[in-house]
């Protein structure tokens, strides 16, 4: 259970056609997305196939950064903070439907699946809205317990029969917050853990406020199921990821063989990235509507914004249907996140997808230290130096570099971080007349100091021997206008007395 407990700080193959050979040979009913009731749809059939362990993941078509108007030495820069952290295990970078970053950690690679933890959440939200979308759901309006009847005679709390599935994608439903998995752990432990989900004491009226709840997710896995007739992982297979072309390695079940809604599926990157990626598409990719159309747009709106998490790194929180929204770097984000550093942001802005995995078997408290800098390193490496590689110019400086030193030729003992830089070959058509340093605290940037353009080089004296700061250089051309900063961190070092 020390697994199942951590879950938040915690698809298939098909052929496209509709008689797709499996190993269970089910029938189920394929229905076309639609707006129209069930009624009016018409059906044809399909196999509902078995759980897939193919190993191969979604072969993206690749592309230099470059090609795709980045940088390649500032995706380089990313990979090399992500080995300093030691935690993460893969770094995914998708452009234009291009994969252009690609690179593995800790004996990991493109055939690697581990559980993705609670981006499970987001999974659940694309199944709800494929099931409107088909006519199993009529809307979000439907109350929880009318799926689970067998229920209602236990209800002591009249207001649990006012819970919709509205209230369970938003996280409003009134059940106690739980980022840490713990009652829902609790939940798993019971005879029957939908029904301990579902009766569980409420904190608030539905509807009243926001709180993370994983009985929530689960309860939405519930209901996937009843209105379907299906496993959540079979109707995951036939409409979800069967037209992606990715595969759910495993996907763990309470005792009552209902599929984890708040966690447990385990998908390698690149199928981690073409999830992403349909988002980034409004759900409609390769030619076919896999989301009604405007559930993208419905999921990722924010509403909910009194969301504490991730301020450090991240600005302007929120929470739509099973994803989380933000500001990173000036940019605007939305994500799937899971315990340890389990991540797909998708930034519409630059038409990018980023995926990272992590070590997930963690506590929670070094989960949420995992999570920070997974979110530094993103909003610092990739999405201020993307952001102004897009703009108009100029470009950030080239290769900044940082390091400390100790003046021993001094009467006093004078530590010292240097930062040096090069001429970013990119502003070759501007005219840099300075630079500027900065130095961050939070998500502050504190002036320091003009640098003249020839000089590349910058020494802050006086520093303490032991204290590691993070600065910002940015590039300054004659008409004023500023490139958006290029970070870079003092490194500690290891042989002073």
């Amino acid at each position: 259970m020390k697994r199942i407990c951590l879950l938040f700080l915690s698809t298939l193959v098909l052929s496209n056609s509709p008689q797709a050979q499996n190993r269970t040979g089910r029938k189920i009913r394929l229905l076309p997305i639609s707006p129209s009731p069930r009624a009016s749809l018409q059906i044809s059939f399909a196999t509902i196939p078995g759980a897939s362990t193919d190993p191969h993941p979604y072969p993206w078509p690749e592309s230099s950064p470059e090609e795709q108007g980045l940088d390649s030495s500032v995706i380089e820069r990313a990979y090399d903070q992500a080995l300093k952290l030691g935690y993460v295990d893969s770094l995914l970078i998708v452009k234009n439907g291009w994969l252009v970053g690609e690179r593995y950690f800790n004996s990991r690679n493109r055939y690697s699946a581990d559980d993705i933890r609670s981006v499970t959440k987001s999974y659940i939200n694309s199944l709800v809205g494929i099931a409107l979308g088909h006519g199993y759901l009529f809307g979000l309006d439907q109350k929880m317990i009318d799926f689970f009847p067998e229920f209602r005679s236990f209800v002591q709390d009249r207001r649990i029969l006012d819970i919709t599935i509205g209230h369970l994608l938003q996280m409003r439903a009134g059940y106690p917050f739980d980022p840490d998995a713990e009652l829902f752990g609790q939940a798993l432990n019971s005879k029957d853990p939908m029904k301990s989900a579902a009766l569980w004491p409420l904190a608030a009226d539905p509807g009243r406020a926001w709180g993370y709840s994983n009985l929530s997710s689960h309860l939405l896995s519930g209901i996937i199921t009843k209105a379907t007739g299906m496993s959540a992982l079979d109707f995951a297979n036939v409409y979800l990821c069967g037209p992606l072309g990715v595969t759910i390695q495993k996907w763990d079940r309470d005792s009552q063989g209902y599929y984890f809604g708040a966690g447990g599926m385990n998908f390698s990157p690149r199928d981690m990235a073409r999830f992403g990626h349909l988002f980034l598409s409004n759900g409609f990719i390769d030619g076919r509507q896999i989301l009604p159309p405007d559930w993208v747009k419905d999921s990722t709106r924010k509403l909910s914004d009194q969301v504490t998490w991730f301020q450090k790194h991240f600005t302007d929180i929120g929470y739509g249907y099973h994803w989380w929204m933000a500001k990173a770097a000036g940019v605007d984000v939305y994500f799937a996140g899971g315990h340890g550093g389990q991540n797909i942001l998708v930034i519409p802005e630059s038409k990018m997808v980023i995926v990272t995995t992590a070590d997930g078997e963690v506590s929670p408290q070094q989960s949420g230290a995992q999570i920070n800098a997974i979110y530094d390193l993103i909003a610092n490496y990739l999405l201020s130096p993307f952001k102004a590689l897009e703009g108009p110019g100029p470009y950030f400086p080239a290769d900044v570099r940082a390091s400390k030193v100790w003046n021993r030729g001094l009467a006093y003992r004078e530590y010292v971080n240097v930062l040096t830089w090069k001429p970013n070959p990119r502003n070759a058509g501007e005219r840099i007349v300075k630079h500027r340093i900065y130095k961050r605290t939070g998500d502050q940037l504190w002036f320091l100091t003009d640098v003249d353009a020839g000089a590349m080089e910058y020494w802050e004296r006086k520093v303490e021997k032991l204290t590691g700061y993070t600065y910002a250089v940015s590039a300054v051309a004659a008409d004023g206008r500023e490139s958006v900063p290029a970070y870079v961190s003092t490194r500690y070092p290891t042989d002073w007395n």
